[in-house]
C-alpha cells in the first residue's frame, strides 16, 4: 500500500472550498495563442490551492461596447482592464468564466474580429434554449461590466499569407458565423489574392448575424468574397437558396460556386450540418486534409459514468522529456491537469474545458475517465491520447507529456491500454 502525504488530502480539501476563486483571482497577463504555459512554482504542500488558482487565473475585461446583433445574439466588444493587447489566431476562441447562482461556469465563445485589431476582441453569444450562460449574458450583461476570460484557445485557425492566391470555404450554421467572421475579416484584409466563399445557414432573415457587416465585406472586396445565404423558414420575397443545410443542400451550394479543388473548408454550426456538410464533402472527394471542424462542448452537458472517480487519491506518473519522471497523487475528482499544475510539473493547457487539446496527453498505463463530449477524434482516442484538463484516473496511471518519446504513437499502437 502506497503512503498518500497528509499534505496532500488537506490541499485537496481547500481545493474544494476555494474552488469558486478561480474565477474571481485578477490577472492582467497577456494570453498569446498558442502559449504554453510552463509554471514552475515553489510553495509549502498546503498552498496547493492557491497555486491552482494563480495558474488558472483568468484574464479581467471590461464590456466596451454591446451590440444587439439580432434578438437572439449579442456581440460583447472586450478590453483589458490592464490595457493589455489580446493576439489571437483568426478562428480561436475564449474561455469566458461566469459566476451565476453560486455556481463558476465556464463557455468558450469564438472571437469575430479582425484578429490584427489588438487593442479589443469581440465574441458573440446566441441565446440557447436552456443555455444558462448564453441566456444570463443576453439578459443580464450592460457595457461597463468586468468579465473574466481565458484563452486564446483553439486550431480552427486561417493565418493569413501574404501574396496567397487560395481559396477558403467557410461553411457556417447559425452562431458557427462566429469564427468565420474573424477569418474573413483578417484574411481579406492581409491577402488581396485570397478568395473567400461563404455559405451560411439560418431560420430566417432575422436570424442572420452580422447581416451587415457580411454586406460591408462583400462590397469591399467584390469577387474575393462571395456569399450564398440559405434560410430555412424565408420570408415571401426572398430570392435566395431555401432549405436546411442538408447534405444535399450542402452539394447544391457547392455546385453553384466556383470552388477551386485546392481549397481549405471549414465548418462550424449545429452537429447535423456538420455532418452533413462533411459528408457533402467526401462525396466530392474533399480530403480530409482539406476539411477543419470546430465544435464547442458544453460542460453543463458532459456526461461522466457513476463509478468513474476513484474514491481515494491515485498515483499518477508523469513522464516529461527532459525533465524526468515526476509522481503526483491525484485526489478523488480532481483532473490530472489540476493535480499536475498543483505539484508544479509543466504542462500545457489552455481552454481548461475540453475544447482545445493544448493539453492532450498520452495515456502509457491504467485507467482514466474523461468529460464528454470533447475535441479529441476517434483516431487521437484510438492511439491512446486523452485531455489532461478533462481527465479524472481511476487507477494508478501513467501518462507522457507532449515532447517525451512516449507521447509519440507507436507504429503499431491500437490504442490505449
Amino acid at each position: 500500500m502506497r503512503f498518500v502525504p497528509k499534505a496532500v488530502v488537506r490541499s485537496w480539501e481547500q481545493l474544494r472550498r476555494d474552488a469558486t476563486m478561480v474565477a474571481g483571482r485578477v490577472s492582467g497577463r497577456r494570453q498569446p495563442a498558442f502559449t504554453s504555459r510552463h509554471v514552475a512554482v515553489h510553495v509549502r504542500p498546503d498552498d496547493a490551492a492557491e497555486r491552482l488558482t494563480a495558474l488558472l487565473a483568468p484574464r479581467t475585461v471590461r464590456v466596451a461596447k454591446l451590440v444587439r446583433e439580432t434578438a437572439d445574439a449579442v456581440t460583447l466588444v472586450l478590453e483589458d482592464v490592464t490595457g493589455a493587447p489580446f493576439q489571437f489566431a483568426p478562428g480561436q476562441f475564449f474561455t469566458l468564466i461566469v459566476p451565476i447562482g453560486g455556481e463558476v461556469l465556464r463557455r468558450a465563445y469564438s472571437a469575430c474580429t479582425d484578429a490584427r485589431e489588438t487593442d479589443r476582441v469581440a465574441i458573440t453569444i446566441k441565446r440557447v434554449a436552456s443555455g444558462v450562460v448564453s441566456n444570463h449574458v443576453n439578459d443580464h450583461v450592460r457595457e461597463g461590466d468586468l468579465l473574466q476570460v481565458l484563452g486564446p484557445s483553439g486550431s480552427f485557425v486561417a493565418e493569413p499569407r501574404a501574396e496567397s492566391d487560395r481559396h477558403l470555404v467557410l461553411l457556417a450554421g447559425g452562431s458557427g458565423i462566429t469564427p468565420m467572421m474573424a477569418i474573413a475579416r483578417t484574411v481579406l484584409a492581409e491577402d488581396p489574392r485570397a478568395r473567400i466563399t461563404l455559405v451560411y445557414g439560418n431560420r430566417s432573415h432575422p436570424d442572420v448575424i452580422f447581416k451587415d457587416a457580411i454586406d460591408e465585406l462583400g462590397r469591399a472586396h467584390g469577387k474575393n468574397f462571395v456569399v450564398r445565404h440559405v434560410l430555412s423558414h424565408p420570408h415571401a420575397e426572398w430570392k435566395g437558396s431555401v432549405g436546411m443545410l442538408e447534405e444535399h443542400v450542402v452539394r447544391a451550394e457547392l455546385d453553384a460556386c466556383a470552388i477551386d479543388e485546392r481549397a481549405s473548408f471549414y465548418l462550424c454550426g449545429p452537429e447535423p450540418m456538420m455532418r452533413a456538410s462533411r459528408a457533402a464533402l467526401v462525396a466530392r472527394g474533399v480530403a480530409a486534409s482539406q476539411i477543419l471542424e470546430e465544435r464547442f462542448t458544453m460542460p453543463h452537458l458532459r456526461a461522466r459514468a457513476a463509478n468513474a472517480i476513484a474514491m481515494s487519491p491515485q498515483l499518477l506518473t508523469i513522464r516529461a522529456n527532459g525533465a524526468g519522471v515526476r509522481e503526483v497523487y491525484v485526489a478523488p475528482e480532481q483532473t490530472m491537469l489540476e493535480a499536475g499544475l498543483t505539484s508544479g510539473v509543466k504542462m500545457d493547457y489552455s481552454c481548461t474545458m475540453g475544447g482545445c487539446a493544448a493539453c492532450k496527453v498520452r495515456l502509457c498505463e491504467g485507467e482514466v475517465e474523461m468529460e464528454e463530449p470533447n475535441c479529441l477524434s476517434a483516431a487521437e482516442r484510438k492511439q491512446g491520447y486523452v485531455l489532461a484538463c478533462v481527465a479524472r484516473v481511476r487507477s494508478a496511471t501513467t501518462i507522457a507529456l507532449a515532447g517525451d518519446p512516449a507521447f509519440a504513437p507507436r507504429v503499431d499502437d491500437g490504442g490505449a491500454s
